[in-house]
């Protein structure tokens, strides 16, 4: 049910969450690669091959955990750790998860935020598998930031795996996607610099003028620049 894209599956115990075809790699010589390029930090590695290294990487644990019955808090974990690696490779820093509030000397607990250089932008960077966990959150909690600290002090860099939903009796395959929420946190709550997809929507990234949506992969060339 979601046109231009093919999804396949796992089964053992339970039957695991969606995996999109054209993004998955199978073979066991092509997914070594992927994690050569990841311990590489993705040095010279194409957006597009970023995100489809990154999607194997992480959609091999989530169908596991799936089939398993391990959980879905596992997965997030694992998905957060993950990405939070990755963009500590892309930007040479580590991240922490609670800021010093000025006024009172006491910390606040976030999402992972980053802190590169005195004279470099601060990261943002709330991870979710999908919106559909309380994406929400991603905008409160940089409006939060933004209302201690100042606009344009974090930037807000949103990363989501896909927003795909496997219906329990037919198997069909949809994207669950709320676009005029999306514009409406985006215009009313806080502005999010990026929210970059692994699998993304075509409906959000058809709405680029208004939400910037990317490939997770072209993190890996425009968050340097973006610090700037």
């Amino acid at each position: 049910m979601v046109p231009g894209k093919q999804y396949s599956g796992f089964k053992a115990k339970e039957v695991s969450r969606p995996v999109n075809n054209g993004l998955w790699v199978a073979e066991d010589q092509e997914f070594f690669k992927c994690l050569d390029h990841l311990r590489h930090g993705f040095n010279r590695v194409h957006p597009v091959e970023v995100t489809r290294d990154v999607y194997s990487i992480a959609y091999s644990i989530f169908a596991a955990n799936d089939i398993y019955s391990v959980g879905r808090k596992a997965s997030a974990t694992f998905f957060e750790i993950l990405i939070g690696h990755i963009i500590s490779q892309v930007i040479g820093a580590r991240p922490r998860k609670r800021v010093k509030i000025p006024e009172s000397g006491k910390y606040l607990p976030t999402d992972f935020v980053f802190d590169p250089d005195e004279d470099k932008r601060k990261i943002h960077l709330p991870i979710k598998t999908s919106t559909r966990e309380r994406g929400v959150q991603a905008w409160v909690h940089q409006l939060v930031l933004d209302r201690i600290f100042g606009d344009d002090v974090y930037l807000g860099i949103f990363v989501v795996g896909s927003e795909t939903k496997r219906a329990v009796k037919t198997w069909k395959i949809t994207e669950i996607c709320v676009p005029h929420q999306f514009r409406m946190f985006q215009r009313r709550l806080a502005r999010l610099t990026r929210i970059y997809y692994l699998d993304p929507p075509d409906v959000y990234l058809g709405l680029a003028k208004e939400l910037p949506v990317r490939l997770f992969g072209k993190a890996v060339s425009e968050l340097p620049g973006l610090l700037l």
